[in-house]
């Protein structure tokens, strides 16, 4: 399979668009949703293209970032609920 370079100049100015939007979303958990969206779109549209980026880590960073924050502002109950983790509720 050969690497579609006119696709992959078209479609990376938007997920990096994509990514960028979602890392400016305040609330923590709705930003992971979203990073996580847009790093599952860019996976996709770089296996369909026949490579990935060189700056794969960028969305890598994002993810984890978003993921550790959410995590230290939320807590998970019974896999379904998050809770606010405040100093007030410990």
């Amino acid at each position: 399979m050969s690497i579609d370079y006119a696709r992959m100049q078209k479609s990376g100015p938007k997920l990096k668009a994509q990514l960028t939007r979602a890392t400016k979303i305040v609330d923590p958990m709705k930003r992971y949703v979203a990073v996580k969206a847009a790093c599952v779109a860019a996976v996709t549209e770089w296996n369909a293209v026949g490579a990935w980026i060189d700056d794969w880590s960028h969305w890598q960073r994002a993810l984890d970032d978003a993921f550790y924050y959410a995590q230290r502002t939320y807590r998970l109950v019974d896999g379904r609920e998050f809770f606010s983790q405040r100093l007030e509720d410990l």
